[in-house]
């Protein structure tokens, strides 16, 4: 009967009146996008097949990106615990399809995609939505026959007139005159109470010595617990104060004592001390029941001195690392401020590069000098901010010596219990910030990168909103939500080595309900079942319990006969033949076991009696309509127990059959109208208490609208502007209006991009310079007051390829790595080929691998291995596509992967040397570069040979950046030949070994004068000078090359 039902509306939405104004059902969601209305079923889940009979209609199917949009969005608000939703998605061979009542529909785009896998791709039947990788989108899925799943329902909110609704709100029966405001309704609370911290008021006097610069004065400590509730009439207000573990074992708060004050729901304390901490709650009370407030905690907060004792002293080498602990004990506060001073209260320690203070109060250096020699002073303030008047306490001087030693290059070291998460006293809670701190030592001083990893160590960016601080050691992540959970990898490098540790954040939630109560408005004899669930759903983590009228239910306290009456199993409440006696406020309570705090989700119950009224719910005296259309006429009178519908035409009782149906909710279709149904139509509502009725007129014209355009396809290159036309009749001389449907959303004519400005044909469309995200349905709407017809076309846009989507780089080796991404649009032409670009760690340019010819998979979804890598390089690609219309945009950055290490690929170039001081062998080469280090702790080892000997000297240089090396000779062999060769070397291993270069010694002044020096006249002007030649190869003598005498 409902599958009937259901392909009874799509048939019929092409004509349709207009004179009454329908809108989406309670607990259904609209998007005006495209007419439609949304549901969303968590409880109960169903499987695939009860799910569509559940909605009463259409399952979920997306037909374009804002609707998309609007459901993640929503999923997004309403789903904190990431559910797989049921839509009509499913495939049909390679192709998925959304499944409706009027027929099949191909997906339209691409983006709602997660990435999948290569067996969820090929072999899995439906479509689900599934949040993954931080985000909402479709994933193929296989639901088995008993899986129960939650749902999403969709109809267009002109079909709305069909959908069983049994919601009654609590101005139900009620008469339609009465403000919101003065609506009669127990309370329910919209301002709860939160915890309070307080600080002894003997403890505020302060001296000159208060560290963070307050002053001497004299303050009253004032607490306020406040809570206040939404009630007609208003509320009367109760404080209690829990004496036990349960809120039974609760005492009036003495409103007696002086220091008490109560005004409506706040609760005052003047003065409050010790003993007034522990925990409260209130209740809010009037004629329709009582509701009770969430636990909080009021806390006193003491700031213990310091022990005054003589502190050890601290003894470091210079450029080394040093630390210096706060050894403050914190006995009874949360989170702390720490400042440090050095030599005096009043210089403050600042941070820098090699100083940091820890949100754990310690001082760390990660190298110190000459200069941080001195006494040093740890101060702690409460960080609660209505605490500041508490005095800052100060420690004892902690005296730093730093020995003056030669500073010596190591690789970063990660200080244990690094990186950490602040606030270390408890979870930080979900809204709240959290810190990550990371503090390494090393020379140099080490720098800072910061990763999210997932459980297999592969590394993905940070999220767009986490903030880098105190020169990348402190990571700030603001308003934390459940995306935010994870492992966090923190690298600290310098030119030696880069090290790294990773940390886990965890978050406290609080039960939020997912399924909360809703109030309920009942006949009498009736069966009241009441569902509610809270997140985190897991059963081992929350304990449901239920109270009424403030009062919690112990099933061991009820008699025999309220035992029959009532039933709670865990999160189910059941109380069967209600009667006005259950009337009053209900609450579901969740209290997470692990932190035992407790949330409520509170909802009226009201049983009535209420004879037939349509006060509310007035029928629409005319209806118009033309031959072949649909009528819908709403007849929905209030009345309890609800009104049995019978319709009359015409004062005769209506003969329900054929053209004419009347829907389980009591309104009327008739369907393919003629004019024999032309008439008065009488709705009569009945029940034990009394009978209403009311009655529409419909008129029924012979002919309607007439679309003239022809349907078809378009297609439109990018960038050029295309007309769509659209033109129609009216039969009944009635003013015809156009407007447009884009992928059945309403389109907005911002005479910018989308024109109608042809006055003689003012139902075409002209779209401006056609980008791609103009592809897709275009429908054309002609209405008049009676009736609207419509005409699509399809616009296809033809340009460059879409840019790839889930770009993965997998299976890291040395040299090479797998590569996959899905294909976009590829917007009307095959694919030629792709480009692959990378960015590494090494350079700060992207690097061309080539363009690459890959056949299309039927699935669109690539993988390749792209090889010529470097090893242990950390790596990021994107990819651009190309066809016949030209390169399309590049693809997203993809999250970073590392290639294993190996020895290093090359022997470094440039091999030489000579020169230097006299006694020097000095070599110089080309430092290797980066991108052939191919793992950690790259040195460079030296080969010296001196030649004519068959022995050979090895040196090894530390630094991978420096480019020389000099060797101080133990013998005096002048400018004398040697035989070099270098390597590259790390942690894996040596890499090839360069070729023999030659190269000599520096040189030395010659050893003996030049003999046989004689000079004879030549002429008038000259003379002839001779000596004895010294061989140029005679080098023992020249002790370097003959420059010349």
């Amino acid at each position: 009967m409902i599958f009937h039902l259901i392909t009874l509306f799509s048939i019929l939405i092409q004509s349709i009146t207009f004179a009454q104004v329908l809108e989406c059902p309670y607990g259904w969601e609209e998007f005006t996008g495209t007419a439609s209305c949304y549901r969303f079923v968590r409880y109960p889940r169903a499987t695939y097949d009860n799910a569509r009979a559940l909605c009463q209609t259409d399952l979920l199917s997306v037909e374009s990106l804002p609707e998309h949009l609007f459901i993640t969005n929503l999923l997004n608000i309403n789903d904190p615990s990431t559910q797989r939703w049921i839509t009509s998605g499913r495939r049909n061979g390679p192709f998925w399809q959304w499944v409706k009542s009027s027929g099949v529909i191909n997906l339209q785009y691409d983006q709602g995609w997660l990435p999948r896998t290569e067996e969820e791709q090929q072999i899995r039947t439906f479509l689900v939505y599934a949040y993954q990788s931080s985000q909402w989108g479709w994933l193929p899925y296989d639901i088995t026959p008993a899986e129960t799943l939650p749902f999403i329902c969709e109809i267009p909110i002109r079909e709305t007139y069909g959908v069983m609704s049994s919601y009654r709100g609590i101005e139900y029966g009620l008469p339609s005159n009465i403000e919101q405001r003065f609506i009669p309704r127990a309370p329910k609370f919209y301002e709860q109470p939160q915890d309070q911290e307080f600080g002894r008021i003997d403890q505020i006097t302060l001296g000159v010595g208060s560290t963070f610069g307050i002053s001497k004065l004299s303050l009253a400590v004032v607490v306020t617990l406040t809570c206040r509730a939404d009630a007609y009439p208003v509320s009367d207000y109760y404080w209690f104060r829990m004496i036990g573990g349960t809120i039974s074992e609760s005492i009036f708060v003495n409103l007696s004592d002086p220091r008490y004050f109560q005004h409506g729901g706040n609760l005052m304390i003047n003065n409050p001390t010790s003993d007034d901490s522990g925990t409260y709650f209130c209740k809010a009370s009037n004629f329709f029941g009582t509701a009770i407030s969430n636990r909080v905690y009021l806390r006193e907060i003491i700031l213990d001195q310091f022990e005054k004792r003589e502190r050890p002293k601290v003894i470091a080498d210079g450029h080394r690392d040093a630390i210096i602990d706060c050894l403050y004990k914190n006995t009874n506060t949360r989170d702390l401020n720490y400042a440090w001073f050095k030599g005096a209260i009043n210089q403050k320690v600042q941070q820098t590069a090699e100083r940091f203070i820890s949100q754990n109060g310690n001082l760390y250096f990660s190298r110190v000098t000459d200069g941080d020699s001195g006494k040093y002073y740890c101060a702690v303030q409460a960080k609660n901010t209505r605490l500041r008047y508490l005095p800052s306490q100060t420690s004892e001087g902690t005296e730093l010596d730093v020995r003056s030693t030669f500073g010596q290059e190591r690789s970063p070291r990660i200080y244990p219990n690094f990186p950490q998460v602040f606030p270390n006293s408890h979870l930080p809670k979900l809204g709240e910030n959290a810190s990550i701190e990371c503090i390494a030592e090393g020379y140099p001083v080490p720098t800072y990168r910061w990763h999210r990893e997932d459980d297999s160590g592969n590394l993905y960016p940070l999220q767009s909103k986490a903030i880098l601080l105190n020169f990348n050691r402190e990571l700030i992540i603001p308003y934390l939500q459940r995306d935010d959970m994870g492992l966090y990898r923190c690298e600290a490098l310098n030119t030696r080595s880069v090290v790294y540790q990773s940390v886990s954040l965890q978050i406290q939630i609080d039960p939020v309900f997912v399924v909360p109560l809703d109030d309920q408005v009942l006949d009498v004899g009736t069966t009241l079942s009441w569902y509610c669930e809270a997140y985190p759903n897991e059963l081992n983590q929350i304990r449901y319990s239920w109270f009424i009228n403030g009062t919690e239910i112990f099933w061991d306290r009820l008699t025999f006969v309220q035992q029959q009456h009532l039933t709670i199993t865990n999160n189910l409440l059941m109380i069967n033949n209600v009667q006005p006696y259950d009337n009053g406020i209900y609450q579901c309570a969740a209290t997470n076991t692990q932190n035992n705090v407790q949330r409520f989700s509170t909802a009226e119950l009201r049983v009535i009696t209420l004879a037939p009224t349509f006060g509310k719910n007035t029928m629409v005296s005319t209806l118009r309509s033309t031959v072949g259309g649909l009528v819908t006429i709403v007849c929905n009178p209030e009345g309890a127990p609800k009104p049995q519908i019978q319709w009359f035409k015409n004062n005769v009782p209506l003969n329900i059959g054929g053209n004419v149906q009347v829907f389980p909710n009591g309104n009327l279709a008739i369907t393919n109208i003629q004019l024999m149904d032309a008439g008065n139509y009488t709705c009569m509502g009945t029940n034990l208490y009394g009978v209403a009725q009311q009655s529409t007129y419909v008129y029924v014209m012979p002919e309607g609208t007439t679309i003239i355009s022809t349907p078809g396809g378009r297609d439109v290159i990018l960038d050029q502007t295309i007309i769509i036309p659209c033109d129609a009749r009216s039969m009944n001389q009635m003013d015809l209006t156009f407007y447009w449907r884009f992928n059945n959303e309403i389109l907005t004519i911002d005479n910018k991009r989308f024109r109608q400005d042809n006055p003689d044909r003012p139902g075409d469309l002209r779209i401006i310079q056609a980008r791609y995200s103009n592809a897709g349905r275009y429908t054309c709407v002609a209405q008049t007051t009676v009736d609207e017809q419509s005409s699509s076309y399809q616009l296809n846009v033809l340009g460059p390829p879409g840019p790839m989507a889930g770009v993965r780089c997998t299976q890291p080796f040395q040299r090479q790595v797998t590569l996959s991404w899905v294909v976009g649009n590829e917007h009307g032409a095959p694919i030629l080929h792709y480009t692959i670009e990378s960015l590494s760690n090494h350079r700060s340019w992207w690097i061309f691998h080539g363009n690459f010819t890959i056949p299309a998979p039927p699935n669109k979804f690539v993988t390749m291995t792209l090889t010529g890598l470097s090893a242990y390089t950390d790596y990021r690609f994107r990819i651009l596509a190309t066809n016949m219309y030209g390169s399309g945009e590049r693809s997203e950055v993809s999250p970073p992967c590392v290639t294993q290490p190996d020895i290093p690929g090359l022997a470094p170039a440039g091999l030489g040397g000579g020169g230097g001081k006299v006694g020097d062998l000095r070599i110089v080469w080309d430092p290797l570069p980066m991108d052939f280090w191919n793992g950690p702790n790259l040195t460079y080892r030296i080969y010296v040979q001196k030649q004519g000997e068959h022995r050979q000297t090895t040196y090894t240089v530390l630094d991978p950046f420096r480019n020389f090396f000099i060797n101080r000779l133990s013998d005096k062999l002048y400018y004398f030949p040697y035989n070099i060769r270098i390597s590259a070397v790390n942690a894996l291993g040596e890499g090839p070994i360069s070729a023999n270069v030659t190269i000599r010694s520096a040189e030395d002044r010659p050893a003996r004068q030049v003999l046989n020096v004689k000079c004879n006249p030549y002429n008038s002007t000259a003379m002839t000078v001779t000596w004895d030649m010294i061989d140029e190869n005679d080098y023992a003598v020249l002790r370097g090359r003959l420059l010349g005498n």
